[in-house]
């Protein structure tokens, strides 16, 4: 029943990276905002198109990935300790070297929010646990990493379930972020993790795994119906480009699972293995995510110390230089970190989890 799901990997592979290039985007337009026309940092004007929507195309991948990634594990005792090391290992030790190299940098240049940092703010930023900056806003020490609390949170909800038979399980994580969602509106806590999680943009992951499971039982579109929910989703975003982010799961939720259905409900036969640009792109997007904010301040800096100005500059130069900079250092991270780190900890701690009878393989 899953041979449907992996002809889609290939896919899902190119849209990973085109989540990422798209938040790289959103961050270029607002620094050439700043540098290039002078706007202030609160007066920023609003992009027609919201590139920042790549971070809702991340969750609703994330849940249609964790719940094919899972096959293994649905019914096995102990599924829950081999899946946390699995995701673990894959997402803490590069956003952690990335906040380590970010504090580092504030150290040395004495920065405002170094000068303002709290022991609570470095624990929770390295816990994953959503707390308030100097600024009064949920975001950990290294910004972009407000995305993984998110994911966070989604890996320990599904980890409660994923021992249970598949279809139990995937019905029980849906339910259970469904509830969280509904107790924040109904209850709201004052509590920064509490309203942080129950927020609205969790139905992401949701909208994920029923993609998922649709795809599964052999969900396939004609072409024609995949560019019409394209273009849907490309004028939902459009439309709703000054977002209220309360309604982020639906203004800009909703497309991003338009496009991840367009993408992956296409009729495929034969081979099931993605090619290897796809999977090579798939790979370093993790890595292009978390390290284009220091790519952006390098050419910028690298700009100002050598005089220049004006639009091929900032239209032309800037973005080549951070994309170009930003790919180097994704692929040098991800063949010379994140794989020999992720092998590592797999060998180390999931051969030992999955060593006893009943325990699932890794996928």
């Amino acid at each position: 029943m899953e041979a449907p799901v992996r002809r889609r990997i290939g896919e899902i592979q190119w849209l990973r990276a085109v989540a990422a290039l798209m938040v790289m985007v959103a961050h270029l337009q607002v620094e050439i905002a700043l540098n290039h026309f002078g706007v202030a940092p609160n007066a920023v004007p609003t992009s027609p198109f919201p590139f920042t929507a790549g971070v809702d195309i991340f969750f609703v991948i994330s849940g249609f990935v964790m719940a094919h990634a899972s096959g293994g594990l649905y019914g096995r005792a102990g599924a829950w300790r081999s899946f946390l090391v699995r995701r673990l290992a894959r997402v803490v030790p590069l956003y952690w070297l990335v906040t380590l190299v970010l504090l580092a940098l504030m150290a040395a240049l004495q920065t405002p929010p170094w000068l303002a940092l709290t022991p609570w703010q470095l624990v929770s930023s390295f816990l994953f646990l959503p707390a308030l900056d100097s600024n009064g806003l949920p975001f950990p020490i290294f910004t972009l990493g407000w995305t993984l609390n998110y994911e966070m949170l989604f890996y320990g909800v599904f980890a409660l379930f994923v021992g249970w038979p598949r279809r139990i399980a995937l019905n029980a994580v849906c339910a259970a972020i469904v509830a969280l969602v509904i107790i924040g509106r109904v209850w709201p806590i004052d509590n920064v993790a509490a309203r942080f999680w129950t927020d609205g943009v969790v139905l992401e992951f949701v909208g994920g795994i029923l993609l998922q499971r649709a795809v599964a039982r052999g969900l396939v579109l004609p072409g024609v119906a995949r560019i019409g929910l394209a273009v849907a989703a490309a004028a939902m975003l459009i439309a709703f480009a000054d977002f209220d982010f309360t309604l982020r799961w639906l203004e800009w939720g909703i497309p991003a699972l338009l496009i991840l259905t367009a993408a992956t409900t296409a009729r495929r036969e034969g081979r099931l293995s993605a090619g290897w640009i796809a999977e090579f792109a798939g790979d370093i997007s993790y890595g292009l995510y978390l390290t284009h904010l220091f790519a952006i301040r390098l050419m910028i800096k690298a700009i100002e110390i050598a005089g220049l100005s004006g639009p091929l500059v900032w239209y032309v130069l800037f973005p080549a230089g951070v994309l170009g900079g930003t790919i180097v250092a994704s692929t040098l991270l991800h063949y010379g970190f994140e794989r020999p780190v992720l092998q590592a900890l797999r060998s180390r701690f999931d051969r030992r989890i999955t060593a006893g009878p009943g325990e699932a393989p890794a996928p």
